[in-house]
């Protein structure tokens, strides 16, 4: 689980017109709603077990900063980088990213079965498929990272990478 680790003093708040929002990550708070609401996730599906859906909306409304732990796993769940949520920069939308597909696609049959009247077997195999869902997302996630670290590692102008 992650926690809020000690931050540099350079991460300490400002005071902004809303006041104190305590130390953490400055960040580019209507980004954060944005990357939630075009990726299909809710207030809850962003937040997941780490932290409060609360604490995502004072995200969103510019009260609270999150620690670098915490904007990195929005950033994993929203398919953006680290820099959209704390630069001026606009990233253009990224191609098709599966991974971030499947798990909305889980997350959308969950919440369908839960207002379906179904039978034990069939709860199982809603189950089974979110299931399976979740872990195809991981895997995609898995070999979309070991390829961008093996791309940093080539030096430019070496070995080309045959698939892509």
């Amino acid at each position: 689980m992650l926690l809020n680790a000690p931050l540099p003093a350079q991460d300490v708040a400002d005071v902004t017109r809303r006041g104190r929002r305590g130390p953490g990550v400055p960040i580019i708070p209507s980004r954060v709603r944005q990357a939630r609401i075009e990726h299909g996730l809710s207030l809850a599906d962003l937040a997941g077990t780490e932290v409060s859906r609360a604490f995502i909306h004072q995200l969103e409304q510019g009260l609270a900063r999150p620690s670098l732990q915490i904007l990195e796993l929005i950033a994993q769940r929203t398919g953006r980088s680290v820099s959209y949520f704390t630069s001026g920069e606009v990233q253009p939308a990224a191609g098709p990213d599966l991974s971030s597909d499947l798990v909305a696609t889980s997350k959308r049959l969950e919440r369908l079965a839960s207002t379906l009247e179904l039978t034990e077997s069939n709860r199982e195999a809603f189950r089974m498929v979110v299931n399976n869902l979740r872990h195809g997302a991981r895997l995609i996630a898995a070999v979309t990272q070991e390829r961008k670290a093996r791309k940093a590692e080539r030096p430019p102008g070496t070995q080309h990478e045959l698939t892509s």
